[in-house]
């Protein structure tokens, strides 16, 4: 296998359940494996339905031929390549009844031995080059950091593939609008378009400032303040997606350096996005401001700058700021982190293996003010909260930073599309039809965005451990 190309295994006896799950997300992992720096294959399949007859372009069908004693032959053969590799399948029935808890005889015991079957062979196949086994077997993901300690593997879900395949991309700086569309210097047109996907009441806001710059209210004032949030949304989501690029390396020092440094960023940028739409709401209603220092959404206690702004939007539009008021706890767990690192220090980090599991991650090591506010909003998990907090005894104010920033950015996507909603921008332009009728069009002019990482972001996914103690 070229070392240029990102090998994916898709475990096809677990596609039927995928499919039904979330057909979105295996269709669009089926159009990457058209694109050059991808090669696709997948195992035996049981129920030849699935394929619907002819396997998809651009996937490659493994075959298994017994050699007995334990032994079989696993071949594929490409436009390009013919390989075959001798496999073990060496899973002792106890380790799979001790660890699942299921009875030998078990129509699941046999289900679990099929798909370790499979992951046997694509440990044997994928020696060269990164690879990942690609399932959506719940017995083999509900127990990856242990498969994971005794096998050369990586195990993801189709969305977490999806991820995993839109960082290989971006490390090697290649962007996709779609499978036959790379774009040359294509980071910036990436970031943008994806933002306007993710946020769609931005871009309905960003068309009406743009062509209405000159007819509505504070036209210009507006245009500016979307360009502002627009900036920092961008550079949140590359700041996550460059954190994402060092989890998936193996972790060492400047790993750790590198998330630290993007983890702070971030949490500066978030608070930066609520300064944008506060600034939004000033020129959408003509709000008179003394001082720049009035202007927040942030309401630390009561007649609070924060407060009297949210009292003074309540004027004009009530449910925008009962829904500021709401969504407090959010708005205020990104502050400790950002106020330490503008006027403080920095959150600083440390490299955290865990024995009797096995694994290795590098986390940021909080203030308790910062892991107070987290807690407010969070939910359990185990390793990790829903957060990001590590969940083990006496270790709670260890943060992991992208699976952090990916639920800060799932979350401020609905907060700030929510807000920019409740601002009714479309009104500043009710009587003029001429540029309604234009911005109606201009989507169906713009070209499609980038169809991986806009898949992944709308799902509650992160990657998961993939380093272990050997």
């Amino acid at each position: 296998m070229s070392s240029e190309r990102l090998l994916m295994v898709l475990h096809s006896n677990s596609l039927k359940e995928t499919i039904n799950e979330d057909k979105e997300a295996v269709t669009v992992l089926l159009e990457c494996a058209k694109m050059e720096e991808s090669l696709v294959l997948a195992t035996p399949v049981a129920d030849v339905s699935i394929w619907e007859g002819t396997i998809p372009e651009g996937i490659f069908q493994i075959r298994y031929e017994d050699r007995g004693d334990g032994t079989f032959v696993a071949s594929y053969k490409t436009e390009h390549l013919e390989t075959a590799s001798l496999c073990h399948d060496f899973i002792p029935s106890g380790m799979i009844t001790d660890k699942y808890g299921i009875k030998e005889d078990s129509t699941e015991f046999t289900d679990i031995r099929n798909a370790f079957h499979d992951l046997m062979a694509f440990e044997s196949i994928s020696r060269q080059g990164d690879s990942i086994f690609v399932t959506q077997n719940h017995h083999l993901l509900d127990k990856n950091v242990w498969i994971q300690r005794r096998f050369d593997v990586k195990i993801l879900s189709f969305v977490q593939a999806l991820e995993y395949f839109d960082l290989y991309l971006k490390r090697r700086d290649l962007y996709y609008g779609n499978p036959q569309l790379r774009i040359l210097d294509g980071r910036a047109f990436h970031y943008w378009f994806l933002l306007k996907d993710i946020v769609p009441k931005f871009r309905e806001a960003w068309s009406i400032s743009v062509y209405g710059r000159n007819v509505i209210q504070n036209g210009q004032n507006i245009f500016d303040a979307l360009h502002g949030f627009a900036n920092r949304f961008q550079n949140a989501l590359c700041s996550s997606d460059r954190i994402a690029m060092e989890y998936v390396k193996q972790p060492i020092n400047s790993t750790q350096w590198e998330m630290l440094y993007n983890l702070n960023y971030f949490c500066m940028l978030a608070t930066g996005v609520f300064d944008s739409l506060a600034w939004l709401t000033v020129y959408r209603y003509s709000i008179p401001i003394r001082c720049p220092y009035q202007v927040s959404i942030r309401i630390t206690k009561r007649k609070s700058r924060g407060d009297k702004f949210v009292t003074a939007i309540s004027k004009h539009n009530s449910s925008l700021a009962s829904f500021i008021r709401t969504h407090q706890d959010f708005i205020n767990l990104f502050y400790p982190m950002r106020d330490a690192a503008q006027h403080r220090e920095p959150v600083g980090g440390a490299q955290f293996q865990q024995g009797d599991e096995g694994w290795t991650a590098s986390l940021a090591e909080l203030k308790p003010d910062a892991v107070l506010a987290i807690k407010k909003v969070d939910q359990k998990g185990y390793p990790f909260t829903k957060w990001g907090l590590l969940n083990i005894a006496g270790f709670d104010n260890l943060l992991e930073p992208h699976r952090f920033t990916r639920k800060a950015l799932r979350d401020l996507m609905a907060f700030a599309n929510e807000y920019i909603d409740l601002l009714d921008i479309p009104a500043l332009i009710a009587s003029h039809q001429d540029l309604i009728n234009k911005i109606a069009v201009l989507p169906s002019k713009e070209p499609k965005t980038p169809f991986i990482a806009q898949t992944y972001l709308r799902r509650d996914s992160y990657l998961p451990i993939l380093f272990r103690n050997r």
